[in-house]
């Protein structure tokens, strides 16, 4: 991997509930990191405090899941954990968490990781068609969406946009009103999701190899706390 470099070179983010963290975020940082190579120092794995989209029911304490994904976070050295969100009231809007990233430093280029699916929806985000103003989308394909399907997205939201030379290789990038971009990067997957690891745990199954080991062992030392959170939501569901 390239060598990692100082600003003004970007930062990577990926956020997320992280209710748990688990090995397919993980390894989705790692790989979306690696592609990106010079044009970040890293990547910044942002839990949200009060997702504005989600049933909160199972959320687990902000605390608990930063420690966890601190912990997770600390063999590769350009990972991190970002507690941004913790320390803001409301719901966790991704355009206040990139201001957020802008403020504290205005020349930083900032790469927001996000799966296909979740890009077709930013036009009905909170303020979500200005998001170009403060970052560059790294769109994942999942779901067998391809090339085209991400084209047709980007020009349903942004009319003007208009292909442009990619810093990655055989990525597809396009230029969007407010001077970011929206790179299309396949990559390696891991399908895995937080609500199948909490069930399997829940039900006492197997969950190694879906859990760093170090998550695995924060949620046994907080086994009834856990319990108390995530049995509640199945019972209201």
């Amino acid at each position: 991997m390239a060598v990692r470099q100082s600003v003004p070179y970007g930062r990577a983010i990926l956020g997320g509930s992280f209710n748990p963290p688990h090995v397919g975020h993980l390894r989705l940082a790692v790989e979306v990191g690696e592609r990106l190579g010079d044009l970040v120092t890293g990547v910044d794995l942002v839990p949200c405090a009060v997702p504005p989209h989600k049933d909160a029911t199972s959320l687990l304490p902000f605390e608990l899941r930063a420690a966890m994904v601190e912990a997770c976070t600390r063999k590769v050295s350009w990972l991190d954990c970002n507690r941004l969100e913790g320390r803001r009231r409301g719901p966790s809007f991704t355009w206040d968490t990139l201001l957020a990233y802008k403020k504290e430093n205005p020349e930083r280029e900032v790469y927001f990781i996000l799966g296909s699916p979740d890009f077709a929806q930013v036009p009905f985000w909170h303020r979500g068609l200005e998001l170009p103003s403060l970052c560059h989308f790294v769109v994942v394909p999942r779901e067998g969406a391809d090339k085209q399907e991400f084209m047709d997205d980007a020009f349903k939201a942004w009319p003007n946009a208009r292909e442009c030379a990619s810093s990655i290789h055989d990525c597809p990038c396009l230029s969007l009103p407010g001077g970011g971009q929206a790179l299309f990067l396949p990559v390696p997957s891991i399908s895995v999701s937080s609500s199948c690891v909490r069930q399997a745990w829940l039900a006492g199954r197997c969950v190694d190899f879906l859990l760093p080991e170090v998550v695995h062992a924060i949620l046994r030392e907080h086994d009834q706390e856990i319990r108390e959170h995530w049995l509640k939501a199945s019972e209201v569901s």
